[in-house]
């Protein structure tokens, strides 16, 4: 098929280490031609600020404090730069179910759409807008968990713990499996005093940049979604979002949040 053309969605605000501008630095140095945009989700609201101020007093300060890092840095616009350094758009959308969002990946002829820490959930028409699909990342090792901070839930239970790259159908986490790839080991999480959450992310964003390049150029070469693998398994564990008592047990057992 003719260059491939990905559109990156993340959302305004993450908690991932400068809001993903890593993964993106290591991308676009591996091939920025097959990059059309990138869709910023806005999710900057008065709910997202005030969870970052009070994660530091539920016991998350890594986490809060790098949450409030990501939005003071927001006019930097260092992802938007980025990209600019590259001629290649960066756009603003309240949801990926808009009309502008429908129409815009209609217009430039996407082939892929590659989805990075929204809440967005994709209706049908978004899903099968871009010509060859949509992907999404998910922050655990799929197919037995699905939810939100898979990865740090497995890091405290002493699991391995790491990412998985997924097609994304109407059914939240199910689709083919692409990519699951571990990023800490037992013996990682066991040999580390005080294990640290941000540092996870940190090792997460280079290797999740390595296996979406990976995926691409088999797509590319393809034309198509590779064989990939069925998301099944007989038992699912499904996590949210951890209390401020849980957020206390983790601390307690030694974890860095």
């Amino acid at each position: 098929m003719a260059n491939l053309r990905v559109l990156f969605v993340t959302s305004r605000v993450t908690y991932m280490p400068d809001n993903y501008l890593e993964l993106f630095e290591e991308f676009l140095k591996l091939n920025s031609s097959w990059v059309s945009g990138l869709v910023l989700l806005d999710n900057l609201d008065t709910k997202t600020t005030l969870q970052s101020i009070g994660l530091p007093f539920l016991g998350a300060k890594k986490i809060g404090l790098q949450l409030i890092r990501n939005i003071i840095e927001l006019p930097l616009k260092r992802r938007e730069n980025l990209f600019k350094n590259y001629k290649i758009p960066v756009l603003t959308w309240d949801s990926m179910n808009s009309e502008e969002a429908l129409d815009y990946v209609s217009k430039n002829k996407i082939d892929l759409i590659v989805n990075l820490r929204t809440r967005c959930i994709y209706k049908k028409e978004i899903l099968t807008a871009a010509k060859i699909g949509c992907l999404n990342v998910h922050h655990g090792l799929l197919p037995e968990y699905r939810g939100t901070f898979c990865d740090l839930y497995a890091l405290t239970e002493g699991r391995e713990a790491g990412f998985s790259i997924h097609e994304m159908v109407e059914k939240i986490d199910a689709g083919k499996l692409h990519k699951v790839i571990p990023v800490a080991s037992k013996e990682d999480i066991k040999n580390e005093n005080k294990y640290s959450y941000l540092n996870y992310l940190k090792k997460t964003a280079p290797l999740e940049a390595k296996a979406l390049y990976d995926l691409c150029l088999e797509i590319e070469n393809e034309g198509k979604f590779p064989q990939g693998k069925p998301n099944t398994a007989e038992k699912k564990v499904f996590t949210k979002n951890p209390t401020k008592k849980q957020i206390k047990e983790f601390i307690n057992q030694g974890f860095v949040l």
